[in-house]
């Protein structure tokens, strides 16, 4: 930072506090956490500001202009080439500015603010049957200024081209802080005036008249381009400005709204997968393929197919691949019938056959299977990302365009300049519209793969040229191409976007140093490992979980390549923080940005143990949402309890979490005076006790059963054992893990369980058990888990090494027994208990799936609503939830699309967390269940297998909701 800058910073802080009615955060947290997005770069910025409206924008820019500091605008922040990130002020427009201001269905366009996010647009438009076409994968978090500032385009950019195609209007703030709007309406209307935007057109014509050959000679003969300022796309004679803008990566104007055109959504879809056994063979059938019109045409590589496997939420979806190939390609029809759908389908074959190429097919013709191809192809990036180790596919090369023609000749190349640095690629994306994502393998931790970094860029950037393409096909130039610009366009050209920038930015303060005049690729100063530079000095000594599939903690938290797949709302689970609040500091990506910075020594000799990672930490409920819905498997569940456990053995484990880690002890003093206990928990000393130490006093917590579960079994099994055996046939036997408020709070459910077991034809066993450990674990008392883990695994390891089933009621609990404890106690016994235990749903459906559960059912009509536990959903899914309440004979049975319920253990129950777990809860769960109670002609049972779910569905709705298996013996019939 420059001294002048930093002697105006206070000064600086205090005006953009005085005049913006946003955030204006310029600590050293919030700065670590917007110095990276998703390229390979980091950068700390001055300070970030998040504007409510475009008051506080202009603002900002006047004030920045005063004191000639750089602004950057940012919306999710999942650029690839480093654009959004610099040494500025960083305007995030992400969190307010995200409305819809209008919509004109008969004229099909729309008004947006810059933070919508493209998805959720899309999502409003649906009713209307229209949509926005280009549709990057990062859909589910990109922004229209992002959008906008990189000319995005994806899938179907052969149908509807790139964002420039959709552009109908811009409202821009200027470095000066000058507000204007731009579009083709009024082309020529700056010709004539004397203020920044004027002299901008008049510089933009210029360059018009005066490079007018070197524009047709040295653009890239691909359409499919980003790279440079877009000059080809202008008019001489009626210069549309909000062309040029769209793609400048906000180095020359701030968007604040754009008018944007919408095309029809498509009435019917079905896909044709065809398989290739080599990658050339794809490519040369892909001109063939365009012959017949596709909508899409898309590439997934082996590698690609395989990391889709090693991730449980993606192996799930890959029904759509036949065998092992080497490469697929998604082969997309859009149609207005089943039978005009079929005709395309044959029309491709007929014509793979004509021109004699060889593949397996296998049609997606169903909406489910269609959903899993789209939602893994989109998912490349992260799960290319995802690959264990220190080499890692990289983006850099990965956005160079070609000829559809050209496309195996280039690919060719290219794995030779690969193989010559040693080592090899990845490979996804639009065969369409020749933009292939190539992602060589590198090491950025060292000095050798920095050199390997360059080599191949720089290699790539010449064969581009020689090829006519271009460096950049969609994911713009920012910081990692902007050094190859001018072997792109020539000297010419270059100067000519100087001369613009200069026009529109004579200070220099628009995101600087992005697109041309950029720093090299490989300076280690800006890259987030940075070579050698990048050390992991302060990784914990003593970490209590062992890593075994990342290799080290620092492995499991590099893992995090900063994508944003977090910041997605509406839909799935992670990360429930960030949908309530819409702030980038809770998403699960700052959460992997602070542990990255603390271990590298960037916060200071603490480490860990530093109240800034503790801060960022705090929102995380644990929910393991992550570790399946973030395609590189991010398991921060479980780094922020290693954190946790750092910080305990600094400063102690603080009271509360004591409570909570050690519930089940305190439940069984409790239990031996049941009634006694629960006066106490209801008194208003209790309460005022729990208030002191941190406890919500909107919460009640569970009150005590009068007879626990263990006491029910053991008095029942004494009174069978005292009954005459009536038949000597020796039945299975199933281990019934009877977690704590099972068995202390709500016994019902342990005696469900027990009754339809025993319906199953199975004895049932329990074991001297202690707690899981979930609630220490989630706590950070790591030592005191690992110890219920060692006991628990002692008494179990011998049924499941037998072949016994364990079973239990908890998602939580079972999650422990089949992940945590592989990693905090690793071992044969582990790995066996581990792959005996599964939910009692999973073992009941599959006795049925295997025409061995024969039970019988009375025949009332039920109609069940069910809500699925984080942990199942991340673990295994919530598929066969659904199944066991469809064995029901005459129920209709539904799942709420919810995300976490909020309460996460005892995160909903702390004082400072109750109002966040309302708000999360709030998002989907409960207005889902009042909405069906409601509106329902019959009783709805509401269902939900987590303890902590169905005490939020009580306190937010006033609904009792039953364990699935309740629901489940209440149906039998015990004739």
């Amino acid at each position: 930072m420059q001294t002048a800058v930093q002697t105006a910073l206070p000064d600086l802080v205090n005006d953009l506090q005085k005049a913006v009615t946003g955030d204006v955060r310029f600590d050293e947290t919030t700065r670590h956490l917007y110095s990276t997005d998703a390229s390979n770069y980091q950068i700390m910025p001055l300070g970030v500001v998040i504007p409510r409206n475009a008051d506080d924008v202009i603002a900002a820019q006047q004030i920045a202009a005063r004191y000639r500091v750089p602004v950057l605008p940012r919306g999710g922040g999942s650029s690839l080439g480093g654009q959004t990130v610099g040494c500025a002020v960083v305007i995030d427009f992400s969190r307010y500015m995200r409305r819809v201001t209008s919509i004109n269905a008969d004229a099909r366009t729309v008004r947006v603010q810059a933070g919508v996010v493209l998805a959720d647009l899309n999502k409003q438009l649906a009713p209307l049957g229209l949509m926005y076409g280009p549709d990057p994968a990062s859909a589910s978090r990109a922004t229209f200024g992002g959008v906008i500032g990189n000319n995005s385009t994806g899938a179907h950019s052969i149908l509807y081209g790139m964002t420039s195609d959709h552009v109908c209007a811009l409202d821009l703030v200027l470095s000066d802080g000058s507000r204007v709007t731009v579009d083709a309406a009024h082309a020529g209307q700056f010709a004539n005036s004397p203020d920044r935007i004027g002299v901008a057109y008049r510089a933009v014509a210029d360059a018009l008249s005066q490079h007018k050959d070197a524009i047709a000679q040295r653009y890239p003969k691909t359409w499919r381009t980003c790279a440079g300022y877009g000059l080809n796309r202008l008019n001489a004679d009626a210069i549309d400005l909000a062309q040029l803008l769209v793609g400048t990566e906000g180095t020359l104007a701030t968007t604040l709204e754009a008018e944007i055109a919408l095309v029809p959504r498509p009435n019917m879809t079905r896909l044709a997968i065809l398989h290739f056994d080599s990658l050339r063979a794809s490519l040369e059938a892909t001109p063939t393929i365009l012959d017949v019109a596709p909508s899409s045409v898309e590439l997934i590589d082996k590698l690609m197919l395989d990391r889709a496997r090693e991730t449980p939420e993606f192996a799930r979806k890959l029904t759509f691949v036949d065998g092992d190939p080497a490469v697929i390609l998604v082969v997309e029809f859009y149609g207005d019938s089943e039978a005009e759908l079929a005709a395309k389908v044959d029309r491709l074959k007929a014509q793979l056959v004509q021109h004699r190429v060889r593949t397996t097919i296998v049609d997606a013709v169903t909406a489910a299977m269609q959903a899993n191809v789209w939602e893994v192809r989109k998912a490349g990036l992260n799960l290319t990302m995802g690959i264990k180790g220190d080499y890692k596919p990289s983006h850099f090369v990965e956005d160079a365009a070609v000829t559809v023609d050209q496309l195996p000749d280039y690919v060719d190349a290219v794995a030779r300049i690969v193989a010559d640095a040693g080592t090899t690629f990845a490979i996804y994306a639009h065969a369409s519209a020749g933009c292939l994502h190539i992602k060589p393998l590198i090491n950025l931790k060292s000095d050798a793969g920095l050199r390997k970094y360059r080599q191949i860029g720089e290699a790539v950037a010449e064969l581009v040229v020689k090829f006519g393409g271009t460096i950049s096909g969609e994911h713009g130039e920012g910081l990692v191409r902007g050094c190859f610009s001018e072997k792109l366009f020539g000297a010419e050209l270059i100067g000519a976007f100087r001369d613009i920038k200069k026009a529109f930015d004579p200070d220099n303060l628009m995101n600087p140093g992005k697109m041309f005049d950029a720093p090299p690729m490989e300076d280690p100063s800006i890259l987030r490992f940075g070579g050698s530079r990048y050390q992991t000095s302060l990784v914990p000594q003593n970490a209590r979980f062992h890593y075994h599939e990342d290799g080290s903690f620092a492995q499991a938290v590099e893992q995090c390549n900063g994508s944003g797949e977090c910041r997605k709302t509406g839909s799935g689970t992670m990360c429930p923080s960030y949908m309530a609040t819409r702030d980038e500091q809770d998403t699960t990506r700052a959460r992997g940005n602070i542990l990255r910075l603390a271990m590298s020594g960037a916060l200071g000799a603490e480490g860990l143990r530093s109240a800034k990672v503790h801060e960022v930490l705090d929102l995380c409920l644990s929910c393991k949402a992550c570790k399946v819905e973030c395609p590189s498997s991010v398991d921060m569940a479980k780094l922020k309890s290693e954190a946790l456990a750092q910080e305990h053995d600094a400063h102690g484990i603080p009271l509360r979490s004591r409570l909570f880690g050690y519930i089940a002890e305190l439940n069984a003093i409790g239990s031996l005076t049941p009634a006694l206990a629960n006066a106490v928990l209801t008194s208003p000393i209790a309460r005022m006790a729990f208030t002191r130490v941190g406890i919500a006093p909107q919460r009640t917590l569970p009150l005590l059963a009068k007879q626990t579960f263990r006491h029910w079994f053991i008095q029942r099994s004494r009174k069978q054992a005292s009954q005459p055996v009536v038949s000597a046939i020796s039945k299975p036997e199933v281990v019934l893990f009877d977690d704590t408020f099972l068995n202390f709070n709500t016994p019902s459910i342990g005696q469900a369980a027990v009754k339809v077991l025993e319906a199953a034809g199975y004895q049932v066993r329990l074991v001297d058990k202690r707690c899981c450990g979930r609630p220490a674990i989630s706590k950070g008392m790591l030592d005191a888990a690992k110890s219920m883990a060692q006991h628990n695994l002692a008494m179990l390891a011998p049924y499941a090494k037998r072949g016994v089933p364990i079973v239990g009621c908890e998602p939580s609990c079972i999650s422990a027994l089949t992940d945590d404890y592989r990693d905090l106690v690793p071992g044969a016994d582990s790995e066996a208990v581990a792959g005996a235990s599964q939910g009692i749903e999973a073992f009941i459906v599959g006795l049925a799936d295997a025409g061995k559960l024969n039970v019988q059912f009375d025949q009332q009509p039920r109609r069940i609503l069910f809500h699925t536990h984080c942990h199942q959903k991340a673990l295994t899914g919530s598929a066969s939830l659904k199944r066991l309440l469809q064995l029901i004979p005459n129920a209709e049975v539904a799942e709420i699309q919810s995300g976490c319920c909020g309460v996460a253990g005892s995160f909903g129950y702390e004082t400072e967390h109750y109002d966040i777990s309302m708000k999360i809860a709030e998002d989907r769960l409960l207005p889902a269940i009042r909405a069906a109670v409601d509106q329902a002609v019959t009783q709805t049972i509401i269902a939900a297998n987590g303890t902590s779910c169905r005490e939020q569905i009580a306190h937010g709705t006033d609904r009792a909701a039953l364990h699935p298996i309740e629901v489940f013996a209440a149906a039998l019939s015990m004739r």
